[in-house]
């Protein structure tokens, strides 16, 4: 009974943050929009969406889509980055910018008394940056100290190894910040012809959600966006994965040891998607997780303990991660493998299954109750391939699973062929 008054709740709560159904609309240049009403509150949330991401870089210019997105609002042919800043903050709004593996985006949310003045600045970033080369040595050197930061932290420690061991020569494998030789060779030259090559038409689209008409929607970004330049479409150049067994173990300056385990698992536009994601959730989805409380609750093995499956437009991957004492190591291997042979062999309970979807559910519908993140996930859904409409059709994948996928699944994915990362004081 709990169980189904909570999943009433997060729908209804869902439900009443959409006043409308999602929209999608195409220009004549081949500009996409995707437009959702919502009236609660007089606020709009404008994303413009890349398909461009480290996925698209070379090992020589990993790096370049997180320059040009960190650069992108810092001044146009018009306008400073301190009065870009100025015009959006001084009414309240914010705008950002960022890329990840598969996409980047800009982002600005504000008040719907100034949408038009936010279309014209995002039309002004997007078409007119200038990359000012003081600026780039700044961002060089900030992303240089990033990447020389992470060996600081025994999670990044392992996770940057066992990436590189999982994916080899595909861009996976990098960091989406780049490596230090790339970041510094890159040149301002280097950013203004990645940009001229691949932001616009057919890479890009806007997406509009809050209190704001479709048909002012249309008018406004067609008025603003005209001029948008077709450029080279984005594709993707990567080698074939066949996953193996990969041992590394490696003495840290850190007094705990860490484990780590990876798989290549499916990308999220295969079918075995929705039964990847509850399967991640019935091992690693927190506390009540079969990893916790076996590992931690059970054996007292772990400091944390957890699991996480991407989501990724190519080959994804499924980590368990695990902080412990030296002297721990081996029983936690022991703990793990047992754990993985469990859900290759043996079905889940059902009524667990049940409790696992409506975490699942509950997580996803609560994390759409501002206009920004709705915007952000008709937009990831658009740019990584399921379309926008999957924003609405996720929870019915979820649904649709059986402890039979589960099973199946994990037969097919967690195999002899992993990474394991070992690292000890």
């Amino acid at each position: 009974m709990h169980v189904i008054i909570a999943g009433l709740l997060v729908f209804f709560i869902f439900t009443s943050n959409l006043s409308g159904e999602p929209m999608k609309h195409v220009f004549k240049n081949g500009l996409v929009l995707i437009h959702n009403e919502a009236k609660p509150l007089p606020i709009v949330s404008i994303k413009l969406f890349i398909n461009l991401g480290s996925i698209n870089e070379t090992e020589q210019n990993s790096g370049i889509t997180h320059l040009t997105q960190t650069l992108i609002l810092k001044g146009t042919k018009k306008r400073t980055a301190e009065q870009i800043a100025l015009e959006i903050e001084s009414v309240g709004g914010s705008i950002s910018s960022g890329s990840d593996e598969d996409y980047s985006e800009i982002s600005i949310s504000i008040t719907k008394d100034y949408f038009i003045k936010a279309l014209d600045i995002l039309s002004d970033v997007f078409n007119n940056p200038t990359f000012p080369e003081e600026e780039l040595q700044k961002e060089k050197m900030m992303t240089l100290a990033g990447i020389k930061s992470r060996k600081d932290h025994i999670f990044n420690i392992a996770y940057d190894s066992l990436i590189l061991n999982l994916y080899g020569k595909h861009p996976y494998a990098r960091l989406t910040i780049g490596a230090e030789s790339s970041v510094q060779n890159i040149t301002r030259k280097d950013i203004i012809n990645w940009h001229h090559k691949y932001y616009g038409v057919p890479n890009v689209l806007i997406v509009i959600v809050g209190d704001v008409s479709f048909e002012t929607a249309e008018e406004q970004v067609n008025k603003y966006f005209s001029g948008i330049p077709r450029v080279e479409q984005s594709k993707l150049n990567v080698p074939v994965l066949k996953p193996e067994l990969r041992i590394s173990t490696e003495t840290v300056k850190f007094a705990q040891a860490y484990l780590m385990y990876g798989f290549l698992t499916p990308s999220v536009n295969s079918e075995e998607y929705p039964a990847m994601k509850t399967l991640n959730a019935y091992l690693g989805g927190g506390m009540s997780s079969r990893l916790f409380q076996v590992l931690r609750e059970s054996a007292g093995l772990g400091y944390e303990i957890s699991s996480f499956y991407p989501s990724r437009k190519d080959v994804s991957r499924f980590v368990i991660y695990l902080g412990l004492d030296k002297q721990s190591l081996e029983k936690a291997k022991e703990k793990i493998e047992n754990l993985l042979k469990e859900v290759r062999e043996v079905n889940i309970d059902g009524k667990r299954l049940d409790e696992v979807k409506e975490h699942l559910r509950g997580t996803y519908l609560l994390d759409h109750q501002t206009n920004d993140r709705q915007a952000w996930y008709l937009g990831w859904w658009e740019i990584i391939g399921k379309g926008y409409a999957y924003d609405r059709e996720y929870i019915a994948g979820i649904d649709k699973v059986t402890v039979e996928d589960l099973k199946k699944i994990a037969e097919k994915y967690f195999t002899d062929k992993r990474v394991i990362i070992q690292l000890s004081p």
